[in-house]
C-alpha cells in the first residue's frame, strides 16, 4: 500500500494549522525546545528530529502537556499503563529504508520513491501520546533547566563560539543583517543597533542557519541560489529554513518568545505559498533541525534519502 497519501494528509493538516496560526499573530514553531530539552520517546529515550520534533514541543505547548515526552499506544501497554479513554494521539512521521532495488512487476511502485542505490524510502504515520495522556505508568521526569538572564546571552554566545569549523566570517557594521553565500560571510549591525542582545542574537542565528547551507557544510544552495541574494520570494524554502532553525537554537538558549513576534507579518505573506506546496513545513523542518544540529554538534539520524523522498510526495 502506498503510505504517501496519508503524508500528504498530514501534511495538510499541519498546513492549515500553520496558516491558522499565522493568521493570529502566531507562529508554529515558536517553542521547539522546552526546559525539558527535546521532545523524547519515553520508552526508548531517543529525542524526535526533524518535523517531528518542531511539532510535538507545538502540541506540548498547545495543550499545556507538562513535559515532550510521548509513547505509542503499544508502548503505554508495555510498560504496564494504557491510554486513558477519549484521548486523542499526534501524528508523527516515521522513514524507513529498504535495501534493494525496486520490482518493476508492481505497478504501484513509483521511480521517486527510490533512491539512486535503489533503496526504498517509506514514510510511516505513526500515533503518539503524551505520557499526561496516559495513566497507570509512574514515569519520572528529570529537573527541568531555568536559565537566569545572564546564563542565556552566554549560552547564545557559546553556540556561535563553538559553530564547527570551517565557520563563516562574522562582520558588523551598517544597517542590514544577511549571508553572503559567495563569500561565506555574515554581515550583521553593531549590537547597540539592537534593542536588547537577546534580538541581536536571535537575528545572528537566522544568519548563521544560512551559512550551514554552505557546500562546506551541509551543501544546501543550488548554484542559481548561491549567485542571488536570500529573501526573495522564490528562495522561501530557504528563508523558512533559517527562521525555524533559528527559533530552534533561540529556544535552545533560553531567548524569550517577544523576539519571535518580528518573523510574524512577514512569514503571514508566504501564506499562498504553504497552500500551493504542502509538504513545504515538512521539509523545511527537516532541514532546519539538521542544520542546528549541525551547529549545536547534536548527533542526529536525519539524511538525505528522506529529503529526496519528501520533494517526490510534493
Amino acid at each position: 500500500m502506498n503510505t504517501y497519501p496519508k503524508l500528504n494528509q498530514l501534511a495538510k493538516q499541519v498546513t492549515n494549522e500553520v496558516i491558522a496560526q499565522l493568521a493570529q499573530g502566531k507562529v508554529l514553531w515558536q517553542k521547539p525546545w522546552t526546559s525539558y530539552g527535546l521532545p523524547r520517546n519515553y520508552s526508548s529515550g531517543r529525542h524526535y528530529e526533524g518535523f517531528n520534533a518542531f511539532y510535538l514541543n507545538h502540541v506540548t505547548e498547545k495543550k499545556n502537556f507538562t513535559a515532550p515526552y510521548f509513547l505509542t499506544f503499544k508502548q503505554a501497554r508495555e510498560l504496564g499503563g494504557h491510554v486513558k479513554k477519549g484521548e486523542k494521539g499526534t501524528q508523527v512521521i516515521y522513514w524507513k529504508i529498504y535495501e534493494g532495488k525496486a520490482d518493476k512487476h508492481k505497478p504501484e511502485q513509483t521511480e521517486d520513491e527510490h533512491d539512486r542505490h535503489g533503496r526504498k524510502i517509506v514514510p510511516f504515520i505513526w500515533t503518539v501520546f503524551n505520557i499526561e495522556q496516559v495513566e497507570g505508568v509512574d514515569f519520572i521526569l528529570p529537573a527541568a533547566v531555568e536559565r537566569t538572564e545572564q546564563q542565556i546571552i552566554g549560552a547564545c554566545q557559546q553556540v556561535v563560539d563553538s559553530y564547527p569549523l570551517p565557520r563563516p566570517q562574522i562582520l558588523h557594521g551598517g544597517s542590514q543583517a544577511y549571508y553572503a553565500p559567495t563569500l561565506d560571510r555574515v554581515q550583521m549591525p553593531e549590537l547597540k543597533s539592537f534593542v536588547s542582545s537577546q534580538a541581536y542574537h536571535a537575528t545572528l542565528f537566522h544568519e548563521l542557519i544560512h551559512s550551514t547551507g554552505h557546500p562546506t557544510r551541509l551543501n544546501r544552495f543550488s548554484e542559481e541560489e548561491k549567485a542571488s541574494r536570500f529573501g526573495e520570494e522564490r528562495y522561501s524554502k530557504e528563508e523558512l529554513i533559517a527562521e525555524m532553525g533559528a527559533s530552534f537554537l533561540s529556544a535552545f538558549t533560553g531567548i524569550k518568545e517577544a523576539v519571535f513576534q518580528n518573523s510574524v507579518a512577514y512569514l503571514q505573506g508566504w501564506a499562498s505559498k504553504f497552500k500551493d506546496d504542502k509538504t513545504m513545513i515538512l521539509y523545511a523542518s527537516t532541514r532546519a533541525f539538521k542544520a542546528a544540529s549541525y551547529m549545536l554538534s547534536l548527533k542526529t539520524e536525519a539524511n538525505e534519502d528522506a529529503l529526496h523522498a519528501l520533494k517526490s510526495a510534493a
